[in-house]
C-alpha cells in the first residue's frame, strides 16, 4: 500500500497524519503541501480577501492561535512538513493540485490511496483519479454537517453539543463524498476553536490510523451521506465574528489550553 498524503502545513493537519506516521511510517510514500492561505490566491490576496470578507478581528483570532500553538504550548504538535522530513518522506508544494507539475509529481510517486488532511485545494477529476484505489478526505467535522470552511468555527458559534471527524471519499462536490468513518467529538465548556479544532483533528488521525489497519480499501463499501438540504461554508463573515465574540467565545486562549484539550 502506498499513501500519499495532501495538506496545508500546519499543527491540524499535523495531528491527523501523525498516527499514521508513527504506526506506518512505510506506507507513505509522499506528501504534497499546500504553498497558498488561500486556493488560487497569493498571500497578498488571500490577505485583502479575509480582512475584507471576515475582518480584523478573524484575521488577528486566527493569527494569535498560531502565535499561541508555536511559542505557548506545553507539547509540540508537528506539522506535516516536520513529519515528512523526520520520515525521510519527499514532500512537493503545490499551488494548485490540478495543475500538470502537481498531477505529475502525484503520479510519480503511483499512490493507492491519496488522503487529505486539512487540504485546502479543491481536488478536480484529474488528481481525484491518478490514485489506484481512490481519494479521500479527513474533514473536521461529522458529515454532513458543516461542510465546507471553518467547521469548529460554526460549531461552537451555533451552540452544537458535539462534533466530530469524517473519513469519506472525495467527489466533485465540497465534503459531499460518500462515507468510510466517523467519530463523535463532545464540545466542551469553554472550549476555543483551537481547542476544538485540536481535539478533532487528534481523533481523526487515531481513526484514520484504525481504519487503515482494520479495513480492506479495496473491498470498502462507503455508504452515501444522509440526503437533505445540508449548507455548505465559507469563511466567517463579519456579522458571523461580531456574533461569536458577543457570545464570549474564544479562538484561543494561553493560560490553561493543554488541560481543556486533553
Amino acid at each position: 500500500m502506498k499513501i500519499v498524503f495532501l495538506s496545508v502545513d500546519d499543527e491540524y493537519a499535523g495531528e491527523m497524519q501523525r498516527p499514521l506516521f508513527e504506526r506506518h511510517p512505510e506506507l507513505i510514500v509522499g506528501s504534497i503541501i499546500s504553498s497558498c492561505r488561500i486556493y488560487k490566491k497569493t498571500n497578498a490576496q488571500a490577505a485583502f480577501f479575509l480582512l475584507s470578507h471576515s475582518g480584523w478581528s478573524y484575521v488577528l483570532g486566527m493569527i494569535w492561535t498560531k502565535i499561541g500553538s508555536k511559542v505557548f504550548s506545553r507539547s509540540h504538535t508537528p506539522t506535516p512538513l516536520e513529519l515528512a522530513n523526520k520520515f525521510g518522506v519527499p514532500v512537493f508544494f503545490s499551488s494548485n493540485i490540478n495543475e500538470e507539475a502537481s498531477r505529475q509529481c502525484l503520479a510519480g510517486w503511483n499512490p493507492d490511496l491519496v488522503i487529505s488532511t486539512n487540504f485546502n485545494h479543491f481536488v478536480g477529476g484529474q488528481a481525484r483519479k491518478i490514485a489506484r484505489i481512490g481519494t479521500w478526505n479527513l474533514h473536521k467535522s461529522y458529515l454532513p454537517h458543516y461542510r465546507g470552511m471553518a467547521p469548529g468555527f460554526y460549531a461552537l458559534l451555533n451552540g452544537e453539543k458535539w462534533s466530530g471527524a469524517t473519513l469519506h471519499v472525495m467527489d466533485a462536490g465540497f465534503d459531499t463524498g460518500d462515507l468510510i468513518k466517523q467519530v463523535k467529538v463532545p464540545v466542551r465548556d469553554g472550549d476555543t476553536v483551537f481547542d476544538l479544532n485540536t481535539r478533532i483533528a487528534r481523533e481523526g488521525g487515531e481513526m484514520l490510523a484504525d481504519s487503515l489497519d482494520r479495513l480492506d480499501p479495496i473491498n470498502l463499501v462507503p455508504v452515501n451521506q444522509p440526503q437533505g438540504n445540508w449548507p455548505t461554508h465559507s469563511y466567517p463573515s463579519r456579522k458571523d465574528v461580531r456574533d461569536f465574540k458577543r457570545q464570549g467565545l474564544k479562538f484561543d486562549r494561553l493560560i490553561g489550553r493543554r488541560k481543556s484539550i486533553e
